[in-house]
């Protein structure tokens, strides 16, 4: 019954453990959702489980989960839809639980009271509300301290600082910021996110700026994109990159504790697609020509998330990350190839291989020859550890 509502009832958080790191990687170290949860509701394991009964629902879960896990509708996307209707006021961010959402810092501000805790928010949405034009955006965050999502206000911190970083490459890290003061606070117009007031007036507003309607909906649905990607706070960030202009100057934000990487790949790489099938973003893909002859290994930095599976499960050691790349090595070409080459089939499985000089026989067949008694796999390769999804090349 509880799954069937969940079903029906999206602000209901669920969690796919398909897609959790620990599922794919036994060796993952990701500790993002179960650290945070101020109910206790997850329960940390190989993967970790979501008690819904515990679940209160702040939804910080959502952002903060590399490979979007945990599913429901969070604040976002009525917030970016509500703001499209603002015209140059300070916009006021005031989580559900905050007991004076009426009152803000500015008689002309807007506040507008999303849903779940500001923690649910993330980075991305941050960077999507100065992509849509907004001036001055600050998170109200003088209730937390007395709240029982206390655990959360660093998270929302450590968001707008992020977001911060990331737009000083435009001179608009101040357009994001929080505020705890408590004293000094006015009456000011407050909207809910889910039904912000909407006059004649405003109807004639939103026809006049329907680029910003128009930027809003490409970013909320990119987040709702198939297949593999990355969490959405992720994709958001992402999304509201590609709307800002080119950083000013040949300046660059910095992308500190976005989880950013790039990946290089050595000549012992072996062509066994194993790093392509494994990643949980699909930010590496193996290709093959149609007649089998040559490979190519793509690589994407705007989606990799730096999970290190890819390390994980190469046998030859051929794969190495960079957990600090810069500005321009992930905002610059989209995909780039990291290794081609020609494919031969070994001479005693059949399998697809790189051609590497003289070799006839695979890694495994080759470790076989030399140890024809043994039961044991080849050092590293470990079929239990990982979930790489099979094919037959």
């Amino acid at each position: 019954a509880a799954e069937r509502f969940a079903a029906m009832d999206r602000s209901a958080i669920v969690l796919d453990p398909a897609r959790c790191l620990h599922s794919l990687d036994r060796a993952s170290t990701c500790e993002a959702c179960f650290q945070i949860c101020p109910a206790e509701a997850i329960a940390p394991g190989k993967p970790p489980s979501l008690d819904a009964d515990k679940c209160e629902s702040c939804l910080a879960c959502l952002v903060v989960c590399p490979v979007g896990a945990y599913n429901a509708d969070d604040a976002v996307r009525p917030l970016l839809n509500a703001v499209t209707r603002l015209e140059g006021q300070t916009l006021e961010l005031v989580c559900a639980k905050n007991p004076q959402p009426e009152k803000g810092i500015s008689e002309s501000g807007v506040g507008i009271r999303v849903k779940g805790c500001l923690a649910g928010l993330g980075t991305g949405t941050y960077l999507a509300l100065a992509a849509l034009g907004l001036e001055r955006v600050v998170a109200r965050t003088e209730a937390c301290s007395a709240c029982e999502w206390a655990n959360l206000r660093p998270q929302i911190d450590s968001q707008i600082e992020r977001a911060a970083r990331v737009l000083a490459g435009w001179d608009k890290s101040e357009t994001v910021a929080s505020s705890s003061a408590s004293d000094g606070l006015v009456e000011r117009t407050v909207w809910g996110a889910e039904n912000p007031p909407l006059s004649r007036r405003d109807l004639f507003r939103m026809m006049a700026r329907q680029g910003q309607v128009a930027m809003a909906r490409a970013m909320e649905n990119g987040e709702h994109s198939i297949g593999r990607k990355p969490g959405r706070d992720r994709v958001r960030a992402l999304g509201a990159v590609a709307h800002l202009d080119a950083p000013l100057n040949g300046s660059f934000g910095a992308l500190d504790g976005l989880n950013f990487a790039t990946v290089t790949i050595s000549e012992a790489c072996t062509a066994c697609s194993a790093c392509g099938r494994a990643c949980p973003t699909e930010a590496l893909k193996f290709e093959k020509s149609e007649d089998n002859a040559s490979f190519a290994l793509k690589f994407s930095a705007r989606d990799c998330i730096g999970c290190d599976l890819c390390v994980h499960v190469c046998l030859p050691a051929a794969v190495s990350v960079d957990h600090a790349p810069t500005f321009a090595q992930i905002f610059g070409e989209e995909q780039t190839t990291l290794r081609k080459g020609e494919l031969v089939k070994c001479e005693r499985c059949g399998s697809l291989m790189a051609k590497r000089g003289e070799a006839r026989l695979c890694d495994l067949c080759e470790y076989r020859r030399a140890h024809p008694f043994g039961s044991v796999m080849p050092p590293g390769f470990n079929g239990n550890q990982f979930k790489v999804p099979e094919t037959r090349q």
